[in-house]
């Protein structure tokens, strides 16, 4: 998907995501604490099963599910040796969702590799450097581009630098489109205290294609 394809699609229509994988996960049994790419890749049907009934409500991109697949994270899990194996089989299962599913309306599917916090601080708060975390968002975007994705979403960012590295290492990687959505709190600000109008500012100027919020306080906060 190139960025004009993008911008056509979103000034041509009302363009649905796919909704809640982590709650649902939850209701399906997964249980807090395990890590939930493993869990998922051990319950595929479940997680294939929940995008395909996405895809046929109305779903136009599809999250794959490689949320916290980053080195960083899976490490907590000791997993971080299989970060290219877990990656490229998630978006695998996304992409099986959309073999199976059909519209009925020939409407086309995308898959966006998902992408979002490490959980490790960035200095001068922690003691990650910034081109480290771009790097360790470059090896995750890597692996989801082997397995082919069409776009790429960036979300539940609390840090304005954070998205920074993450964005840098997608434009850096590919020339795919990027969607990108923080996570306000009730204050109008993100945890690091980013207020919207900053974010998009800024986000805009590094070629960013979508900007918007997600999860948080709700949408009538």
């Amino acid at each position: 998907m190139t960025k004009k394809e993008f911008r056509d699609l979103v000034n041509k229509k009302i363009v649905l995501l796919d909704g809640a994988t982590g709650s649902n996960m939850q209701k399906e049994g997964m249980p807090s604490g395990v890590c939930p790419e493993k869990w998922i890749l051990d319950h595929k049907n479940i997680l294939v099963d929940l995008q395909k009934a996405y895809i046929k409500v109305g779903t136009d991109i599809l999250y794959a599910p490689t949320f916290t697949a980053s080195r960083i994270k899976l490490k907590e899990y000791g997993l971080d040796k299989e970060t290219e194996r877990i990656n490229r089989e998630l978006v695998k299962l996304s992409k099986q969702a959309v073999s199976e599913s059909n519209t009925g309306d020939g409407r086309k599917v995308y898959i966006a590799g998902d992408l979002t916090m490490t959980g490790r601080q960035l200095r001068p708060v922690g003691n990650l450097e910034f081109e480290e975390l771009v790097d360790v968002y470059k090896e995750q975007i890597s692996y989801i581009l082997q397995e082919g994705v069409d776009l790429f979403a960036i979300e539940t960012m609390m840090s304005l630098q954070e998205c920074r590295a993450a964005v840098f290492a997608v434009t850096e990687t590919c020339d795919l489109p990027v969607m990108v959505t923080l996570t306000f709190n009730e204050n109008g600000r993100t945890l690091y205290g980013t207020d919207p109008a900053t974010a998009v500012t800024v986000l805009q100027a590094l070629g960013v294609d979508a900007v918007g919020a997600n999860c948080s306080t709700g949408p009538e906060q």
